[in-house]
């Protein structure tokens, strides 16, 4: 009988054993798996990766009982897209907007991190809105339109508010002086489902393993959400357009880009003053 449960035992072992292989076998084969893998090794070996890494060590810390899944979530979002953004100053406009978030959970972070560089690309603007709410990030983004109007929407981004793809959008819409514009109110939970535990179950990882291997699963899920992340926001263009928002093209000319670009610069000088008034009162 002590034969038998020991075989059993053995058997049971070296099945474990076999399906952890086959999986790896079958991940292997998958294209994403190389994409993942390449792109780790990139990011590894560019000369940007330690003013990104200065970057990140400035994020105010998330919130105490925060997993350490999320902030290697967090940081590998941040990085990825920063790779995204050229312009070092650009970079830090993120940074300073991200930073104020009362209390961060790192939802409402990377959802906008995701999106930052999309709107680089199509010369916006963004300015952050302060607001005493916890875990909350509202965002002011604007652009110069054709005819040399300005023309801008605001995002409250909530980490607690759930959401998925198929959410419909929650819009309201507001008055300032002679400027009428439109407030998205969006949640970030759920949009993708970030289950360390349960995904590292399956390759029977424990605890110890799991912090082990941390850096590659963060490298899966960042994908997914940059991913949904700007799905979801075509949806909001979309919505913009169906309202007569003029979003500006991807494409356009040089000279064009050069003037849409004024506001950016704008926003970089009030960020600038915004600073040293913080530094003298604080003296």
């Amino acid at each position: 009988m002590a034969r038998q449960q020991r075989g059993l035992a053995s058997e049971s072992i070296f099945q474990r054993i076999s399906n952890v292989i086959q999986g790896l076998f079958a991940l292997i084969r998958e294209k994403e798996t190389y994409v993942a893998i390449v792109r780790w090794c990139f990011w590894r070996m560019t000369p940007k990766r330690r003013r990104i890494l200065r970057l990140i060590r400035e994020l105010n810390p998330l919130v105490e009982d925060a997993p350490p899944e999320m902030h290697a979530l967090r940081e590998e979002v941040f990085s990825k897209c920063c790779l995204e953004v050229r312009q070092q100053k650009d970079q830090e406009v993120l940074l300073n907007i991200l930073n104020t978030v009362e209390h961060p959970i790192g939802y409402e972070q990377i959802f906008f991190t995701a999106l930052y560089p999309i709107l680089i690309k199509r010369d916006m603007a963004a300015n952050p809105i302060h607001t005493e709410q916890h875990h909350r990030l509202e965002v002011e983004i604007g652009y110069l339109a054709h005819n040399e109007d300005y023309f801008f929407w605001v995002f409250e981004i909530d980490g607690e508010r759930k959401m998925s793809l198929n959410t419909e959008l929650d819009v309201r819409e507001e008055q300032r002086e002679d400027k009428r514009f439109v407030v998205y109110t969006l949640g970030c939970q759920g949009l993708v489902e970030t289950d360390f535990a349960a995904y590292a179950e399956q390759w029977l990882l424990n605890a110890p393993r799991l912090s082990i291997a941390l850096p590659m699963l963060a490298t899966a899920y960042s994908e997914q959400w940059i991913l949904n992340t700007r799905i979801y926001f075509a949806h909001i263009l979309k919505d913009l357009k169906q309202r007569n928002y003029k979003i500006t093209a991807e494409a356009i000319p040089d000279f064009e880009r050069a003037r849409l670009s004024i506001l950016r610069r704008l926003s970089l000088v009030q960020l600038e003053r915004r600073q040293f008034q913080s530094s003298r009162r604080n003296r």
